[in-house]
């Protein structure tokens, strides 16, 4: 099992994120993880420039977007910038994209919610084209290329990983089509992993590709007593329904009372608790054939001493037994 870290991205002052990032690096978290919304104040706008941010501060740790909104964005533009981000760090990049869901974030680029699959698969197919080194010769809905060559290709070869998010078959389908990896929300509730990882591995079989173990964002937080844990399960619960009601993700806004409920939500959604809790609820998950876990443990907006405790708690009691 490996373990992804989502720095701190709510602050106008970019100094908590460089100080988070350069200690999960030290605790030995495999990726950085940098999310994109475009509303709320939770999250920075550009995952790409905060992650070329974090690349100076940082040697080896993976540099991913969890998740780039590619239908909101040239794609010519992704290639360029993401292909200069894998130079910047040494090969450290992978791209992490998916459709998008907010109203919020499609309207405030003039993207229809229809045109979501279109430009996603449009995107992703010409951004590996260009980051294999073909000469590209296409039109499609937002740009016009004659002889077009990517300069500097990324270091990665034949190109950096490509994740894809999403949980209805059709996208499950692209991520094991387009993608080299399989993203999965910390909306989705633990009962629904199995079958989400099910039919992305039927997937890869139909197309004769080998298995490839999902990441899934999940909020973590270790603490050490177990008046911690029920303040971090107030604060935690709070939150992901505040935040993602707002954004109007189907799979929040569409949980009844009781599935809102703190506890159920704990239970569907985080990883949260003492150190053996929660070594024994990410072991529920390795058996399900996750393949790395994505720790959001500043969704929300935090305390930042509840977030580093709970990244010590984690990088040295709960790791390196797993």
């Amino acid at each position: 099992m490996e373990f992804g870290f989502a720095p701190v991205q709510s602050q106008a002052s970019f100094e908590s994120m460089r100080g988070q990032a350069a200690l999960a690096e030290s605790l030995g978290f495999s990726t950085l993880w940098a999310h994109e919304h475009h509303y709320g104040r939770m999250m920075y706008p550009d995952p790409l420039m905060t992650l070329a941010a974090l690349a100076p501060v940082t040697r080896t740790v993976g540099l991913g977007t969890n998740m780039l909104l590619l239908p909101i964005h040239h794609p010519l533009r992704v290639a360029q910038e993401a292909a200069m981000l894998d130079v910047l760090s040494d090969g450290r990049l992978r791209l992490g994209v998916a459709n998008g869901y907010s109203p919020g974030d499609l309207q405030a680029f003039g993207v229809s919610a229809k045109q979501r699959g279109q430009r996603l698969e449009e995107g992703l197919l010409l951004i590996r084209r260009l980051w294999q080194g073909e000469t590209v010769t296409e039109s499609g809905n937002s740009y016009r290329l004659e002889n077009y060559e990517l300069f500097p290709l990324p270091l990665q070869r034949p190109n950096p990983p490509i994740y894809v998010g999403g949980h209805a078959p059709v996208a499950i389908e692209r991520a094991a089509r387009l993608g080299d990896a399989y993203l999965i929300s910390t909306t989705q509730k633990i009962g629904e992993i199995p079958a989400l990882v099910a039919t992305y591995h039927d997937a890869l079989a139909a197309l004769a590709k080998p298995s490839i173990k999902p990441t899934l964002n999940r909020i973590v937080c270790v603490v050490d007593s177990a008046a911690q844990k029920e303040q971090a399960q107030a604060f935690y619960a709070n939150a992901l329904l505040k935040l993602y009601d707002s954004w109007g993700h189907e799979s929040v806004t569409g949980l009844g009372d009781a599935e809102r409920a703190r506890q159920v939500l704990c239970d569907d959604h985080f990883i949260l608790g003492e150190p053996d809790a929660c070594i024994e609820q990410i072991r529920r998950y390795e058996a399900m054939g996750i393949g790395q876990i994505a720790c959001l443990m500043n969704f929300g907006g935090p305390d930042p001493e509840l977030v580093e405790r709970s990244m010590r708690l984690l990088g040295e009691q709960v790791m390196p037994r797993l």
